[in-house]
């Protein structure tokens, strides 16, 4: 399926243009990524011993995560993982934040850590301008959330003032802001110390890594010899650097979106977009059905990126999604599946070569999270054997939990 580019030279095209749109955001030039440093300038101590706690928000789900360090010992965690539902994602952002304390608290008396003395660490995985460890103002809303009240405001002042208002307990310190992707990276680097990156692709995508202080303009008077830098990877693309490969239902696709024009990379890759896209495109081929077309696909987002994994996985799944299906036609929606899954996947390792470039093609670990890379059926493969077409010196490593996690360890840093 051409449309959906599968070029090996045209996705070196893409790493090289990464490369240079983050050179041109480290020197404070325009760039299409905000390459914003995390002030985490060091990963965790293995030594290190106390209790934390961790706010993982970014997406479908949240989560509250403890975390108990013991030094020479592996962290026990303990987590429970709440479904943001939509109607919350267009409350006020007071609203938001006070259902958030909320839950830390209830989570807090469900595991009796009432009288403890506990930083928190708050992943929130939307762009944020840090200006310390412990300040995040939202640059803007992804992911579908328009929460009023909140982009240029400092998050985790908003989330100290509602555990406040909400009477959590006042012995909960607000310690670290931590974008996911350092979450995931510091996760990973507790059992690599070669952990120079983390890539987030779930319901939204991103990516961090280490970069060296003298070459980030914005760290002109800091001492430290290396900071983890936040890309902001899913908006490379808004400048038009993509735009030879967006295809028609790309476009459709983002002009139905709440932010036109902005993360076109990571609607060409991660879990929020990825049902869309495929519905758009077996939509655009129902003159090439041989039943009957299942009505129910001209519904919007009907399908999302489950869906399009379970259907990669077994035919049947899509007869039980979408009623009477022919075999025939199960293979078409299957093959767009494949074709949306692996320019995804290949697109992604784009990324992930960026970064191996950029650090001068020294060889390294990347810690990886998110559902897509997770649960997809294929995505992780494909993912891989692109890096390997492309020549990538990169590790692959999971961090399933590394947002929570993360957090949590870059609180135990501060």
């Amino acid at each position: 399926m051409t449309e959906f580019f599968n070029n090996l030279q045209r996705l070196q095209k893409v790493a090289d243009d990464i490369v240079e749109e983050m050179t041109r955001g480290l020197a404070g030039d325009k760039s299409s990524l905000l390459m914003i440093p995390t002030y985490v300038y060091r990963l965790p101590d293995p030594s290190s011993t106390g209790d934390y706690l961790a706010l993982d928000f970014g997406g479908s789900t949240f989560r509250v995560v403890s975390v108990s360090l013991r030094s020479g010992e592996a962290p026990i965690t303990k987590s429970t993982t709440l479904m943001m539902e939509n109607d919350m994602k267009t409350v006020s952002g007071e609203i938001l934040f006070d259902h958030l304390a909320n839950c830390i608290g209830n989570f807090i008396t469900s595991e009796k850590l009432e009288n403890k003395d506990i930083a928190l660490g708050f992943t929130f995985s939307f762009p944020i301008s840090q200006h310390s460890l412990s300040e995040g103002v939202l640059v803007r809303w992804t992911k579908g959330f328009q929460n009023e009240g909140v982009v240029g405001q400092d998050v985790g002042k908003l989330l100290s003032d509602a555990l406040s208002k909400n009477s959590v307990t006042s012995r909960v310190r607000m310690m670290a802001m931590a974008n996911d992707t350092a979450g995931t990276q510091v996760s990973g680097a507790l059992a690599h110390a070669n952990c120079h990156g983390g890539f987030i692709i779930g319901t939204g995508s991103n990516a961090c890594y280490t970069e060296r202080v003298e070459n980030v303009t914005a760290l002109k008077n800091c001492n430290e010899e290396n900071v983890i830098i936040n890309l902001e990877l899913g908006n490379f693309g808004e400048l038009g650097h993509l735009d030879d490969i967006l295809t028609k239902h790309d476009r459709h696709l983002d002009e139905q979106s709440s932010n036109p024009g902005k993360q076109l990379y990571e609607k060409m890759i991660s879990g929020l977009y990825m049902g869309e896209m495929v519905r758009l495109a077996v939509v655009d081929r129902r003159d090439k059905f041989t039943g009957v077309f299942p009505d129910q696909l001209l519904t919007p987002d009907l399908l999302d990126g489950a869906d399009v994994s379970d259907f990669i996985s077994d035919g049947n799944n899509v007869k039980a999604k979408l009623g009477g299906v022919s075999d025939a036609d199960v293979q078409l929606i299957q093959n767009v599946c494949h074709s949306v899954s692996n320019r995804a996947a290949r697109l992604t390792a784009a990324g992930v070569h960026a970064m191996w470039l950029k650090r001068n093609k020294q060889d390294f670990v990347v810690a990886v999270d998110g559902s897509v890379y997770l649960k997809h059926a294929t995505f992780a493969e494909v993912m891989k054997d692109a890096l390997r077409e492309l020549g990538t010196g990169v590790s692959l490593v999971t961090a399933s939990d590394g947002s929570g996690l993360g957090s949590a360890l870059i609180a135990s840093t501060s």
